[in-house]
């Protein structure tokens, strides 16, 4: 079973949020756009990225 991550990525406009999951991760982890990596649970897996950007928000 796949874990699943919320990241926020330096986009062209600022921050931009995504999710990944562990069977992508391994191929991600040497970009150096990613600004932070948040685990999800279960639970939070299944919320949208809006939902997730409200809880996990961009490090100031």
């Amino acid at each position: 079973m796949a874990e699943w991550y919320f990241i926020w990525v330096d986009g062209p406009r600022g921050p931009e949020p995504q999710k990944w999951s562990s069977d992508a991760l391994w191929g991600q982890l040497a970009r150096q756009d990613v600004i932070v990596r948040f685990p999800l649970s279960d639970r939070e897996a299944e919320l949208s990225l809006d939902q997730l950007a409200r809880l996990h928000p961009v490090p100031q």
